[in-house]
């Protein structure tokens, strides 16, 4: 399989979905929250982190730019029930690759987390490969 992906979200419901849903394309890692997150991001060394925006302790841009401190090369998706604009922004310019609302659509998340890994190959792709974007 080779990827690697961490899923970070302080509902158990939630990180058992993804979970599910990603399985098929990489390794799946899960972290409750924020300090759980970065010690997985150190030791596991993920290619993609979906990260949600609302959690106790340290909220999803906190853990943003401090994951992206330790691993510049890793992707991240940011999940969140929230549609503010403002804030898709604040994390789309502190690094993220795409902002996500909920509720999810898995084959949607499914298409946007096998674009940023690049396991999409072929005609069109290009198109679609923005360096980052809001999605939802």
């Amino acid at each position: 399989m080779g990827r690697k992906i961490l899923i970070v979200d302080d509902e158990p419901d939630a990180r058992q979905t993804l979970q599910c849903v990603l399985a098929p394309l990489a390794e799946i890692l899960t972290a409750a929250d924020g300090p759980e997150a970065l010690a997985a991001i150190s030791a596991f060394k993920p290619d993609l982190m979906l990260l949600d925006m609302e959690m106790p302790e340290m909220g999803g841009l906190e853990v943003l730019e401090s994951g992206l401190r330790t691993a510049p090369a890793m992707s991240v998706v940011m999940l969140t029930a929230q549609s503010d604009i403002a804030v898709a922004k604040e994390a789309l310019e502190k690094g993220a690759r795409a902002y996500i609302t909920k509720p999810i659509d898995p084959s949607r998340l499914r298409e946007e987390i096998r674009d940023i890994l690049g396991l999409n190959e072929g005609p069109g792709d290009a198109e679609r490969k923005a360096p980052w974007r809001v999605v939802g």
